[in-house]
């Protein structure tokens, strides 16, 4: 088996989802969940060989960059050798329902395939993980001609997709779009420009366009967008009015073309409902966050690996650096950000798979009235309310996570190469570089953290910590037990520190970040513990991110229930002294 299917992955495939459930909500009477959870296996082995053999040859490329020839973008050719063998295997868009001649993966699959991918290569998942995100937000807002007419060519792989939100001036922003959407004889036509498009030489563009029946009444805020499916080349043959106009010079993810694109009049179909298309990206994007996460699991992976084989075969002073003291150390903590990143972006995963499992087991029961009693219904209808509450949550917590493990671990792996690491030639440096930038995109660290407050604003926390609250009291092996009881312990912190930032909320968005981390570190343990339980060489792991994130999450409690707002006034004096 290769060593891109670590342990983790399997532990959940095998043991820790509820595959049983998952396959009899989705498919009811038609599920073989033996079968099922058999070809998943066999989808996970087939990626993970694919990225072991191209690695190399990805790595040896890194320098090489996606060219404009003309008006058509062109892969490195390592990149392009990867799509190909990874289209012959049928691994080009995950999500895509299998009545549309996709594999229908569930959330957690897809997520570790494109964390596999971006241990080979970070710039190759921006593709691949845009191309799923954008198949599945056309199925699940697009009309059914659309989907019949597009979605299969995505899971072939025929067409790519990109999301086309940036622009000039609007970056997180997203109130401040231009590009208008014009309605002409029942045809919809959008001109204007948008920046950064990742794989922007594609076939397939999601546009998010104001509609000029209330631009001016719109502008500044969401209301009046909406999503088109523009293609680069229409039904009939024809060029359509999308033209890329530059390709970025960027400090990593090379081999991903990141464009800048003009829409001339392009004619664009509309998905979703007209002004609704801000909720049709939340969506996309929601997705996407899971999938950097996913993708800052690979780079940490990836670094780690590399700083690992480097300690150990690196002699000074007579015993490999690895197992000097200080190295040791900064080995195993770098591997606990590594685990802990990794656990909270799977339950997120998991909870996505249960919640669309649901949702299809609805959909049956309103066609079908005898599949499910009332008061199944109803219990199953709650779960997906609490499962949709705490994805809300755990979603921008496991982008940020797993990002800035991607950032840290990366740079770690630098030090630990000592002055080797800062040569242009090491593989640290590249997939830092690459690292950098997942805490960026999809929304930088700062608004994930400030949409973790949101939510927590909205009871999330509550909702979330009671279901923690029930697993950890599951523990009875003493050894589990007393780790889950510094777990519940913490969270009561969290809760009474959580309290302190209600009265002010300037005071309460300069605090997100050490919320998001508390927040994060609990939920994080409680899964390690679960891992540990099943799998009882995970106990250290467990433990000794509890003893380390125990800890540190005191001191951040205690700082937030002792400050005040006042420390935006200091931060202010302290910032002016550079004036």
């Amino acid at each position: 088996m290769s060593a891109y299917l670590g342990d983790a992955a399997l532990l959940y495939l095998q043991e820790l989802i509820d595959w049983d459930t998952y396959f009899n909500w989705r498919k009811g009477e038609a599920s073989d969940v033996d079968v099922d959870r058999a070809a998943l296996q066999e989808v996970l082995e087939t990626a993970a060989r694919i990225c072991q053999e191209q690695e190399p040859a990805l790595r040896a490329g890194w320098h090489e960059c996606a060219q404009l020839e003309g008006d058509e973008v062109v892969y490195p050719r390592h990149i392009q050798e990867t799509i190909d063998k990874l289209r012959d295997a049928g691994l080009i868009s995950f999500g895509v329902e299998e009545e549309y001649d996709g594999f229908g993966l569930p959330s957690f699959v897809a997520n570790v395939i494109l964390q596999m991918v971006s241990r080979a290569d970070a710039g190759l998942m921006t593709i691949l993980g845009l191309q799923a995100g954008v198949a599945e937000d056309i199925q699940q807002f697009g009309s059914e001609e659309l989907k019949r007419a597009y979605l299969p060519r995505f899971a072939s792989g025929e067409v790519m997709g990109a999301m086309d939100l940036t622009e000039p001036q609007a970056g997180s922003d997203l109130g401040a779009i231009q590009t208008r959407a014009t309605k002409e004889d029942g045809r919809y036509f959008l001109d204007g420009d948008k920046i950064f498009i990742t794989n922007g030489g594609c076939e397939i563009h999601l546009v998010l366009a104001r509609d000029d029946e209330t631009y001016d009444q719109s502008k500044g805020t969401t209301k009046g967008l909406s999503l088109y499916l523009s293609p680069r080349t229409m039904p009939s043959g024809e060029k359509n009015g999308i033209s890329v106009t530059r390709l970025e010079d960027k400090l990593g993810i090379h081999g991903s073309p990141t464009a800048a694109i003009h829409f001339d009049h392009a004619e664009g179909f509309l998905v979703g409902k007209q002004g609704e298309g801000f909720k049709a990206m939340l969506a996309l994007m929601n997705n996407a966050r899971l999938g950097v996460a996913a993708q800052g699991v690979g780079i940490a992976e990836a670094a780690l690996n590399v700083a690992l084989q480097y300690a150990r075969d690196r002699v000074q002073f007579g015993q490999p650096i690895a197992e000097q003291p200080l190295m040791k150390d900064r080995l195993a903590k770098m591997t606990l950000e590594l685990e802990g990143s990794r656990a909270l972006l799977y339950r997120a995963c998991a909870l996505v798979d249960q919640n669309h499992a649901i949702g299809k087991v609805l959909a049956r029961a309103n066609e079908e009235a005898n599949e499910l009693s009332k008061a199944e219904q109803v219990e199953i209808e709650t779960l997906y309310e609490r499962n949709d509450t705490r994805i809300r949550l755990l979603t921008p917590l496991a982008k940020y996570m797993g990002t800035e493990a991607a950032d840290s671990i990366s740079r770690d792996a630098i030090q630990i190469h000592g002055g080797l690491g800062f040569m242009a030639e090491a593989e640290v440096g590249k997939l830092h570089s690459d690292a950098i930038i997942t805490t960026i995109y999809e929304g930088t660290s700062e608004i994930q953290v400030s949409f973790a407050l949101k939510e927590i604003g909205r009871g999330a926390l509550t909702v979330v910590f009671e279901g923690l609250e029930q697993e950890l009291k599951t523990f009875e092996d003493p050894k589990l037990k007393e780790q889950a009881d510094k777990v519940l312990e913490g969270m009561n912190l969290i809760l009474g520190a959580a309290g302190a930032l209600l009265a002010d909320f300037s005071y309460a968005l300069m605090s997100a970040q050490s919320l998001a981390e508390v927040v994060a570190s609990v939920i994080a343990g409680a899964e390690l513990l679960k891992q540990a339980k099943t799998d009882p060489r995970r106990f250290d792991l467990a433990a000794s991110w509890i003893s380390r994130r125990m800890v540190d999450l005191e001191s951040r409690c205690k700082r937030i229930k002792e400050g005040s707002a006042d420390r935006l006034d200091r931060a202010s004096a302290i910032i002016a002294l550079n004036d």
